[in-house]
């Protein structure tokens, strides 16, 4: 699991809320994170990726989500002309190319995460994730998407 300490928050400088968002993304989560003046990112890893849409085929993809029983975070993402919809999920089984218009974000990417109940600088949960059901699984998503928009 990867540590944070207080000195690493520290040296930021960040308001209360986005340290306290921060630390509890890391000890509910784990996750790796970081901050800045004005928000939270996330350092995706090899075990968490993150799936983007655009929000509006977002929404119909998360409700056949929901329908199946499958649950994870999804944080809403500013863009330049439209929202994205990042779906936080487990690396597939398999390597598959991503349907036109989807994007999937690997290792290395930092994705923003929300910092309090309002939105902030365009980033807000969607869904937020809760311990144990945190992350969708990688591969029931891909397979959501291809369902809903062909290969």
């Amino acid at each position: 699991m990867p540590t944070m300490t207080s000195s690493a928050l520290s040296l930021a400088g960040p308001g209360r809320d986005i340290r306290d968002a921060a630390l509890r993304y890391w000890s509910d989560f784990g996750w790796p994170v970081r901050t800045t003046q004005a928000e939270v990112v996330l350092s995706l890893q090899p075990d968490l990726l993150a799936v983007a849409i655009p929000a509006g085929r977002g929404a119909a993809l998360l409700s056949m989500l929901d329908s199946s029983g499958a649950r994870g975070g999804v944080v809403s993402l500013r863009g330049d002309n439209e929202r994205w919809w990042a779906f936080l999920v487990t690396p597939p089984e398999q390597r598959r190319a991503p349907t036109c218009g989807v994007w999937v974000f690997s290792e290395g990417t930092d994705i923003p995460l929300p910092h309090g109940p309002l939105p902030a600088h365009g980033v807000a949960w969607v869904r937020e994730p809760i311990p144990g059901q945190a992350l969708f699984d990688g591969d029931v998503l891909l397979d959501a998407v291809n369902a809903r928009t062909g290969p």
